[in-house]
């Protein structure tokens, strides 16, 4: 434990060094004026362009309307994604069945799925929320396959000559054994929740982080821009640090 806590502490310290250095050459590179600010603004103005996306409460908004379509998405894709990979890492038939769909998808380009859903569901909300389960799904699906076929063999054989059913299994070996790495999964889908959430609030948002930088952008405010990107990255790495603590503490073995 202690030395767990060390190697936490020594990380911090070489993260705050890294985040003084860039600053440093920010500002050097900023103070002499040789980079005009509309395309990079010095950090003071990028500091005050934060404090007051803050202080105004326009942040926090925007977050709260991109919090609730990634969860909506993500929900809908871990449910969906977790029955279809735990079915595809126990039954190599399953796999063979939906592996036409799930494989071409992982190496597709989601942004490149925009039209056709603009097509199919217009440029609302609905249109928004697809695009996020798409991207979600088709990352989670593989996870869960792999977290489940992960399983010892030697674990099942046992079970087997002890006249355990197949389901009892499944329950008791299979998913409790898989659960540590499907939880890892969840972390790397509320990273690619917060990758493409600014690409699906560009299209006719009207609330959103994406939507926030975008109007920043077509109003010349660089600042603003480089601000919202400094708090959306700040907010995606406190939940990716909650979760890999709920991690550590829930999933153990």
């Amino acid at each position: 434990m202690r030395l767990n806590f060390s190697w936490r502490l020594r990380h911090v310290k070489f993260s705050i060094v890294t985040i003084l250095l860039v600053l440093a050459v920010w500002y050097a590179v900023t103070a002499g004026h040789s980079i005009q600010p509309i395309f990079l603004p010095s950090p003071a103005k990028t500091f005050a362009a934060m404090f007051s996306l803050l202080a105004s409460g326009r942040f926090f908004v925007a977050l709260i309307a991109s919090v609730q379509r990634i969860l909506i998405a993500s929900v809908l894709a871990v449910f969906a994604g977790g029955a279809i990979g735990i079915l595809m890492g126990l039954s190599e038939k399953v796999e063979y069945f939906f592996n036409p769909i799930v494989q071409p998808i992982r190496y597709l380009p989601i942004s490149a799925l925009i039209p056709l859903l603009v097509l199919w569901f217009g440029i609302g909300e609905n249109m928004k929320i697809s695009f996020l389960f798409i991207a979600v799904l088709s990352y989670f699906i593989p996870l869960v396959r792999d977290a489940v076929r992960n399983v010892p063999q030697v674990y099942v054989d046992v079970a087997h000559s002890f006249g355990v059913g197949k389901w009892a299994i499944v329950k008791n070996i299979h998913i409790p054994h898989a659960l540590p790495r499907i939880f890892e999964g969840l972390i790397i889908v509320n990273a690619i929740g917060w990758n493409y959430i600014i690409l699906a609030e560009i299209i006719n948002a009207r609330n959103g982080l994406g939507y926030l930088i975008n109007i920043a952008g077509r109003l010349q405010r660089s600042d603003e821009v480089f601000a919202g990107l400094m708090l959306i990255a700040l907010v995606a790495i406190i939940s990716d640090y909650l979760l890999r603590l709920v991690r550590e503490r829930t999933f153990f073995w």
